[in-house]
Order: structure tokens, then sequence, then C-alpha cells
């Protein structure tokens, strides 16, 4: 899968659904930012993006 794939995924419309503990998110966003620090532009972009998206929808503890 490429990355230009991955982010048409993150474009895709539909229900919202709730898959994810507040641990996995949490560990989720973590991971993503490790990818952040990547060297390859595409993948850090991608990697951030979806942090984002994923980190503003995370309950506050």
């Amino acid at each position: 899968m490429t990355l230009d794939e991955i982010d048409a995924m993150m474009e895709e419309p539909g229900d919202r659904l709730p898959l994810l503990t507040r641990g996995e998110g949490a560990a989720l966003v973590a991971l993503l930012g490790r990818l952040v620090a990547r060297d390859d532009d595409q993948l850090r972009q991608s990697a951030l993006e979806l942090q984002v998206r994923l980190g503003l929808r995370l309950p506050s503890a």
C-alpha cells in the first residue's frame, strides 16, 4: 500500500467506529510520533496528519 493510498483512505467518508480504547488510541498516537521523526518526508507527513486527527478525538484523561 502506498502513502497516497493511505492518504486517500483517511479522506473516505463514513461513520466513525469506536474501535479503540483510550490506551490503544494514545499508544497509536505515540507510535505515529515516532514515525514523524523519520527521514521519509511523505511518511512523516502522513503520520503527522493521522496523529493530529486521532489526537483531537481522544478524550482527555
